[in-house]
């Protein structure tokens, strides 16, 4: 579930070809997401590799063998991790060992199959250019969604989404697995599991959406899970989620859906996903609000498919498919 890049100070020609061909070399070119081999400042480079990646600066380690190359990292990107490191080059191996910064208590199929992941985005970015409008490219790229309510067998990658999320998440809340199930069966909640792909790949589970009835209201569904992978920001999944919660709120014969945004350092991107989303935005209390009675369909070139509730704004897929709505 690591991602490897190389930020290296060399011709790029000869570290390809000694990657690729030197017979003692490990990794291979296919084993790292990005790379960035030139003359330049590392700091630099990193700070490139780390946009070209959508990941934040905090989320980076950096191991170098040049003590200077390391303080200069330390002292320009204080957010990243950078280990001190041996001058003895047969502990290198034991030593990187370790390191506690790798550990993870679980390994889930999204993060055995990361590395690829962030190829195919890589090809899915180049092939972006060919393509005039944005939306010409989504239609292009043969975009399907699979909606699922929550099983017990995603219940795992589904909190380690709710957990590790900061971009695109409504409330950055923390949840344990068994946190989330007793909050269901208390609350009557409805989670389900986002899964995306296209022509360029398979991006697995990447989206967690939850909701519960108002409380306070009893007339309005409350989303409080919204939560969706950098990975496939800017692909309109967002717009399918608040679908599915307008298609439950109906099911339901609920007025509205409504969506309290809780800021945090990072997820201003997902407060731009909604003001911009067509929802009435409640400034006073950072709540946005969808009548259910104002149809709301998924952008057109989605396929989409799964466990979403029925309503009156399903899709002709949908519709084809009998969709139906499943309990936890």
């Amino acid at each position: 579930g690591v991602l490897l890049a190389v930020a290296s100070k060399n011709d790029e020609s000869a570290a390809l070809e000694a990657i690729q061909r030197h017979p003692e070399m490990i990794l291979k070119l296919e084993d790292f997401v990005a790379w960035r081999i030139n003359w330049k400042d590392k700091a630099d480079n990193i700070i490139e590799l780390v946009n070209e990646l959508n990941l934040g600066m905090d989320a980076v380690v950096f191991i170098d063998d040049d003590e200077h190359e390391r303080q200069r990292v330390k002292h320009a990107l204080p957010e990243a991790y950078v280990p001190d490191w041996p001058t003895d080059k047969t502990q290198y191996a034991s030593h990187l060992l370790s390191l506690r910064c790798f550990d993870s208590l679980q390994i889930s199929a999204e993060d055995a199959a990361r590395t690829k992941m962030y190829q195919a985005e890589t090809t899915r970015s180049q092939a972006r250019g060919h393509h005039v409008s944005a939306e010409e490219w989504l239609a292009a790229s043969e975009l399907k969604v699979t909606v699922q309510r929550l099983e017990e067998v995603d219940l795992p990658r589904v909190v380690q989404l709710i957990n590790k999320t900061n971009q695109m998440n409504l409330t950055t809340r923390r949840v344990s697995e068994m946190e989330l199930k007793r909050w269901c069966e208390n609350t009557g909640a409805a989670v389900w599991s986002i899964r995306v792909s296209d022509r360029f790949g398979d991006s697995g589970l990447c989206g967690v959406l939850s909701a519960a009835v108002d409380t306070d209201t009893q007339d309005a569904v409350r989303i409080v899970d919204f939560v969706l992978s950098c990975r496939v920001i800017g692909r309109t999944i967002e717009d399918v989620m608040l679908h599915l919660a307008v298609q439950w709120a109906r099911s339901l014969h609920k007025a509205k859906v409504s969506a309290t945004y809780v800021p945090s350092e990072r997820n201003a991107v997902c407060l731009n996903f909604w003001m911009n989303s067509g929802c009435e935005w409640q400034e006073k209390d950072s709540t946005f609000v969808w009548p259910v009675d104002q149809p709301h369909f998924p952008p057109r070139y989605i396929q989409l498919r799964g466990d979403t509730p029925d309503g009156h704004g399903e899709t002709p897929l949908q519709r084809a498919e009998g969709v139906r709505a499943l309990g936890i």
